[in-house]
């Protein structure tokens, strides 16, 4: 579980700020595909599968 660690945090100006890329690169696969699901559950909930997306198109 992943947790805010106030201690961490740094105020910079608008324009300023640095890209996380460079840190990701360095941490485990596993490490990045437990953030990536952290986030994907703050957005979606507890649901486990993604939603399906389907467009029904009437041809002439």
């Amino acid at each position: 579980m992943f947790r805010l660690d106030k201690t961490a945090v740094n105020k910079v100006k608008m324009g300023e700020e640095t890209s996380s890329f460079a840190y990701w690169q360095t941490q485990s696969h596993d490490k990045r595909i437990s953030a990536i699901e952290f986030l994907r559950k703050q957005v979606n909930g507890t649901q486990s599968r993604l939603q399906r997306v389907y467009r029904i198109i009437k041809q002439s």
